[in-house]
């Protein structure tokens, strides 16, 4: 099969949906496939960034993504069908080698490293006995564009690292608050990815969450974030 160039994808789309796209390959894989508003000097009302593995689509999946940018999740049967074929393309990719990065544990106000040891003991000893528990690092303190929500923390199962975003390292943000951000992302290394009847990943599966909500803070978490969240996104756009 001939690979699909951008041109071609540009061309195939274009006669199937009711707005003009631009088309750019990259190689993200946590979103192979976004759908975004056009950028000044595209000359499109969308962009279409795909991840590289789409050259090689077959007809089916290619109709399957016009369908999904047409109608959305309403096209359920195509975006089943869609989810499936991204995700068996995804697990065929080789493991990333990661690169080095210097862990930063200790903050200002909070230290990630001593909070870490503390939650690993008291809520994953069983978890991690045979295998490495996560690193822990603050994350890069760098301008956000974040709005009405922001990512307080992250799992890397390529590198096994956990990265909690810097604006909780503030006199203001209690310690038991990061602490529960930690067994939030601990909890996706521990918890084997999960997927619902139509092979879908499920990020946030049954498993995950009746073990979440098990912690004693889960609720007072939940609360205290909404709260808050709106002044630690004015914190992280001023960086």
């Amino acid at each position: 099969m001939t690979p699909r160039t951008v041109e071609h994808w540009e061309r195939f789309l274009g006669e199937r949906v009711p707005y003009p796209v631009a088309v750019r390959y990259g190689r993200s894989r946590t979103a192979p496939v976004q759908l975004l508003p056009g950028r000044a000097g595209l000359g499109a009302g969308y962009l279409v960034r795909l991840h590289r593995f789409f050259e090689h689509a077959p007809d089916e999946v290619a109709e399957d993504l016009a369908a999904w940018m047409r109608a959305g999740k309403r096209a359920r049967a195509a975006c089943a069908r869609l989810d499936r074929w991204i995700h068996e393309r995804c697990d065929a990719l080789p493991p990333r080698t990661p690169r080095a990065e210097r862990l930063t544990t200790r903050g200002e106000h909070h230290d990630l490293e001593a909070l870490a040891r503390d939650v690993l003991a008291r809520y994953f000893a069983e978890d991690f006995h045979e295998r490495p528990a996560p690193a822990v690092t603050w994350g890069r303190r760098a301008p956000s564009r974040a709005r009405r929500s922001l990512r307080l923390g992250s799992y890397q199962s390529e590198r096994n690292l956990v990265r909690v975003h810097p604006v909780l390292d503030s006199a203001d943000t209690p310690a038991w608050f990061v602490a529960s951000v930690l067994h939030h992302e601990f909890l996706h290394a521990a918890i084997p990815d999960e997927r619902d009847a139509a092979g879908r990943r499920l990020h946030h599966g049954p498993a995950f969450r009746a073990r979440e909500r098990r912690h004693p803070d889960h609720a007072r978490s939940l609360e205290w974030q909404a709260r808050h969240v709106g002044r630690w996104i004015r914190r992280a756009r001023r960086a």
